[in-house]
């Protein structure tokens, strides 16, 4: 049996969060950063990448032509992305030049899984074939294609019953009394309502 002590390691919880800062990072920003969250027992701090100069940066609308540099800071102890923004403001860099989030929030986790793409490519290009601007139209569109899917399917389904796999459903035909037709709805027993019975 597990000690109680042993059950307090296993459930210790983590508190994951992502700095970014837009343009450039002041020297010793991650040392002195680290040093102020001292308190909260970091576990990591590290750089995970920096982005090439992007036009509008996704997380900063405001700034134009900035790289950003993203952070990921692991800590023991509880603590909250305002408190980190407010340790990164005593450091003199201004609020729209940084951003805080929980590495869990759906827009980084979202983010992760991009960056994590295979290929690098644009999701639409992917799998198609280097003609498909080729493609003739008629061998999928039109009434030619219709025909020809049509007869075979009309030759898979015979063979299939030939074979006895499926038997063909025949529509079952409606029976007439002496006023004509009889509504699908009605039994042969029961008056119609349309009669006045």
């Amino acid at each position: 049996m597990k000690t109680f002590k042993e059950y307090l390691v296993e459930n210790k919880k983590i508190y994951s969060f992502k700095i970014k800062v837009a343009g450039d990072v002041p020297e010793k920003f991650q040392e002195a950063l680290k040093s102020r969250l001292d308190s909260c027992k970091v576990m990591t701090f590290e750089k995970l990448s920096t982005t090439p100069i992007q036009k509008l940066p996704l997380d900063f609308p405001g700034q134009e032509n900035k790289q950003v540099t993203i952070f990921e800071v692991i800590c023991e102890y509880p603590i909250t992305p305002p408190e980190i923004e407010t340790h990164v403001k005593a450091m003199g860099i201004d609020e729209s030049c940084f951003r805080v989030r929980n590495s869990g929030e759906p827009t980084e986790v979202d983010q992760v899984l991009l960056d994590n793409e295979p290929s690098g490519e644009a999701m639409l290009s992917i799998g198609l074939e280097p003609d498909a601007g080729k493609i003739k139209h008629k061998d999928y569109f039109g009434d030619d294609f219709n025909k020809g899917f049509l007869k075979d399917l009309s030759k898979t389904a015979k063979q299939r019953t030939k074979d006895g796999f499926a038997a063909e459903y025949k529509i079952p035909k409606q029976k007439t009394d002496k006023a004509g037709s009889m509504s699908p709805m009605s039994t042969a027993g029961n008056p119609d309502p349309r009669k006045g019975n």
